[in-house]
């Protein structure tokens, strides 16, 4: 019984000691200042990003798990739409470039031939 006791004691303090460390890791400079009423200044930009591309990848995952196609046909019509995003795309760059040319003159803009 005493043995059963002092397994339990050493989980129970390794468990404790876990979770301190991980306390005392997580700590930032901002938790140490926030009570001084001081805090540093940052920009949330890279976490922004980050969510974005974690919520794009879930987003498609969730589109794929219920997708009403067959993998093909789902790929098929990724296909046609990237092609389709890419044509109104050249359109865009080619409507631009013909409204901002007469602004710059000829000499600045390379004339390219499209077809």
């Amino acid at each position: 019984m005493q043995n059963f006791r002092n397994i339990i004691l050493s989980m129970g303090a390794a468990i404790a000691g876990t979770k301190l460390v991980r306390a005392v890791s997580d700590l930032e400079v901002d938790d140490v200042l926030a009570p001084l009423g001081l805090s540093r200044r940052r920009t949330h930009v890279v976490q922004d990003i980050a969510l974005l591309g974690a919520g794009m990848v879930v987003g498609g995952a969730v589109a794929l798990i219920f997708a009403p196609m067959s993998g093909s046909e789902t790929r098929q019509r990724i296909a046609r739409k990237a092609d389709e995003l890419s044509d109104a795309a050249a359109d865009k760059i080619r409507d631009l470039r013909d409204e901002v040319r007469p602004r710059l003159g000829n000499s600045h803009v390379s004339e390219s031939h499209h077809s």
